[in-house]
């Protein structure tokens, strides 16, 4: 009997637990996330989002090993959004009866990161910033060379320039002076005439591009008022690797790089240089003097970085030298003699980066380093006849301009998915000093201090709120507090709008401070009294995205105004002794439209855009014939096609840059309008990959409109007669072919 009472409450006890797992059970049930052939996807990053007794929540969780996601019964108005490397981002909502969840590669658009302006590395989509990412293969298939053909096919970003002084960028249509431009957040010192020289800034060792438009003065400080530019240089994921590139084109330049990577546990260990030579172009024969100036450059790079425990560290550094050569005509009467100019460039960059990873979002970087620049003018009498050169006795023919950098930056971020509110607080120094003959007492000083913070507060899932403040303080001149406000609302899965405000500046530079140029063609003096230039800048922007299995389209519509006071120019202050100053001379505004649109499917994609840029007349103040603003269209579009069958990748890419009008106002006619020609530039290429991609060859041709010099029309008299000129843009069609090897 008690043998039967004992097996009776076995069984009963073992029914019991059944029955109360079969409830537990019952209370959960699971979907699985499959790819496109149904093989389970792990460890996906999924937010869930929906509703429990009339109260919303959401929660963070993956997939198991085997795919499986679990729910929970009581849920109600289940959302999903699914993500993971590879695969387009899905947005869906998830009914009780599904089983299923099919994720779909995305072969073209892997997941984007950027750091410009971020907490820490951040998608392209989560990013409060607008952040327009150029990756290595769009480097490649357009066959950039340097940051100045890079940019030269880039949307509201207008390319000029100076045969001597060398290549310029406007952003938004506002001036170089106003852009900042960065190497692994490393600010680019050695600025003539206000602007960085693009064609200075190689693409060999650069991985991606990071563009945003508009202010980012918060972070950046000084420069960063039309825009941020920072280039980021590939990172070393071999344990050994080296590789070789040779690039030709037929205008005579001839190009070779290359690098060795080495790794070895946490270690990693970067060693690249190369050599650029252009032997220099004229469209005319004139035997020795070409308008293309020739030059060589030479450049290494060496890179170390380890990690230990929570510490990263990363040491950088850069060197850079460029020869161009300005041969002068033949001198008369008997033409045995000429006058030559050598101007040298020395650049050299050394960077030290830490990050301290205090806790899972949590973070601790500081960067700090020494940038040098030296740029050299020699005039020397050249003997055709013996070929001797004699250097010039005369200060006037020669110069040296030296500018150096002290810099430290460092940061706190707090910045994690769920958290409603992250922050970040830091310091900026700059110290800056800047020799040269021409320089009032031959050497200048300005220190920077700055300290910044801004704080990102999520309301709700959709939206994002950063507002930001920069107050620093200048050893030169007095410093503005630097406010702004970004804002980011995600309307649907698929459409999006930021809302911006930033406040910029541009610090007076040193050279616009204290130079001093007196000779027999020149008298500039600085103006130690100048106040810093600062703006308002203003930015409404849409994006929608939408992915189409193995494709994705896009639609972008933005338009900005900028508002920049106290504008720094060099004008006449004495007529009779033609001494000019630089002083501020006032207000400056321009605003605009762009629209932009993409489609990309399996192995074609094709980009489209058109921007509408307007910029201030001053001389619209005083006179009623003169328009407020003056326009200029631009038109974008490229076109790749892969052929996998092949390894062959197919390019075309094109740039219509509209008319540039305005008005100045000239002593002799009044009030003068001048008109800057419109032009298009097209590039195609094909690249041919082979024994899996460790080689590729690439042929093309760059500006098949045989663009050379455009004409600059000057227009006088009541603002309808006058005269012109030209200016340099290209140097006509070349054919180009790059031999790339990957050991």
């Amino acid at each position: 009997m008690q043998s039967l009472v004992h097996f009776c409450m076995k069984h009963f006890i073992s029914i019991f637990l059944l029955f109360i797992s079969v409830i537990g059970l019952s209370q959960t049930y699971s979907v699985v996330v499959v790819d496109e052939v149904n093989t389970p996807i792990p460890f996906v990053s999924c937010e869930i989002s929906y509703s429990l007794n009339g109260e919303k929540k959401s929660i963070q969780t993956m997939t198991s090993g085997e795919g499986n996601l679990v729910m929970k019964n009581e849920w109600n108005g289940i959302k999903l959004k699914l993500r993971h490397v590879g695969y387009q981002t899905k947005f869906m909502s998830l009914d009780p009866s599904d089983t299923k969840i099919t994720m779909y590669t995305d072969n073209l658009e892997l997941t984007t990161f950027v750091v410009t302006g971020q907490y820490s590395e951040s998608s392209v989509e989560n990013s409060v910033h607008k952040v327009k990412v150029i990756d290595s293969k769009r480097i490649e298939a357009q066959g950039a060379v340097n940051l100045q053909e890079l940019m030269e096919q880039e949307m509201n970003i207008r390319v000029s320039q100076d045969n001597v002084l060398g290549s310029s960028m406007s952003i938004q249509g506002l001036s170089g002076e106003n852009v900042k431009i960065l190497i692994d957040g490393v600010p680019v010192v050695g600025r003539m005439n206000g602007n960085v020289d693009l064609s200075q800034i190689n693409l060999n060792n650069i991985e991606r591009v990071e563009i945003v438009e508009g202010p980012l003065s918060v972070n950046y400080g000084t420069n960063a008022l039309a825009g941020t530019i920072n280039l980021i240089t590939k990172k070393n994921k071999k344990r050994f690797g080296a590789r070789a590139e040779a690039y030709y084109e037929t205008v005579g330049q001839y190009n070779f790089n290359a690098s060795v990577d080495l790794a070895k546990n946490t270690h990693s260990f970067t060693l690249s240089g190369g050599r650029n030579f252009f032997d220099g172009f004229s469209f005319e024969d004139t035997s020795r003097v070409q308008q293309w100036r020739p030059k060589e450059q030479i450049f290494g790079s060496l890179k170390y970085s380890n990690t230990y425990k929570k510490l990263s560290y990363q040491f950088t550094s850069d060197v850079f030298e460029e020869i161009l050569v300005s041969r002068g005509e033949p001198r008369k009467p008997y033409l045995e003699t000429a006058f030559d100019d050598y101007f040298t460039t020395h650049r050299i960059s050394n960077a030290l980066n830490l990050t301290y990873k205090v806790k899972k979002g949590q973070e601790i970087s500081v960067l700090g380093g020494y940038n040098y620049y030296r740029r050299t003018k020699e005039k020397f009498l050249k003997d055709l006849v013996n070929i001797k050169y004699t250097k010039l006795d005369d200060p006037a023919s020669q110069d040296t301009s030296v500018f150096d950098l002290i810099f430290s930056r460092g940061t706190y971020s707090f910045s994690k998915d769920s958290a409603k509110i992250n922050y970040q607080l830091g310091y900026d120094i700059n110290v800056e000093t800047n020799r040269g003959e021409r320089i009032a007492e031959g050497q200048k000083q300005i220190g920077d201090y700055a300290v910044f913070g801004s704080m990102e507060y999520r309301p709700n899932s959709k939206m994002v709120i950063r507002p930001g403040l920069r107050y620093s303080y200048n050893t030169a001149y007095e410093t503005p507090i630097i406010p702004s406000l970004n804002m980011k609302y995600q309307w649907t899965r698929h459409l999006s709008s930021r809302v911006s405000w930033g406040r910029g500046f541009r610090a007076p530079s040193l050279k616009e401070l204290h130079f001093l140029f007196v000779d027999l063609n020149h008298n500039i003096l600085g103006n130690q009294d100048l106040n810093a230039e600062n703006s308002d800048n203003f930015m409404l922007q849409f994006a929608y995205k939408r992915g189409v299995k193995r494709g994705v389209y896009n639609f972008g519509l933005s338009g900005f105004y900028n508002s920049v006071r106290n504008q720094i120019s060099l004008v006449l202050q004495d007529q009779a002794e033609q001494l000019y100053s630089y002083k501020n001379i006032g207000e400056f505004y321009s605003q605009g439209i762009n629209f932009t649109s993409g489609f990309k499917y399996k192995t074609y994609r094709t980009d489209f855009g058109f921007s509408w840029v307007g910029r201030y007349n001053l001389e619209s103040i005083s006179n009623s014939e003169v328009d407020k603003f003056s326009y200029t269209p631009e038109i974008m579009g490229s076109f790749g096609y892969e052929v996998e069958s092949w390894n062959t990748t197919f390019n075309l890419f094109f740039k219509y840059t509209g008319k540039v009008l305005g008005y100045f106002d000239d002593e002799l006619n009044g009030v003068s309008q001048f008109e800057i020609e419109d032009y298009s530039m097209m590039d195609v290429s094909v690249i041919r990959y082979f024994f899996k991609k460790k080689m590729n060859l690439t042929i093309g041709a760059k500006n098949l409109f045989d663009v050379g010099n455009i004409v600059s029309g000057q227009f006088t008299g009541g603002v309808h007669s006058g005269g012109g000129g030209n200016i340099p843009v290209a140097w006509g069609r070349t054919y180009f072919t790059k031999f790339v090897f990957n050991f």
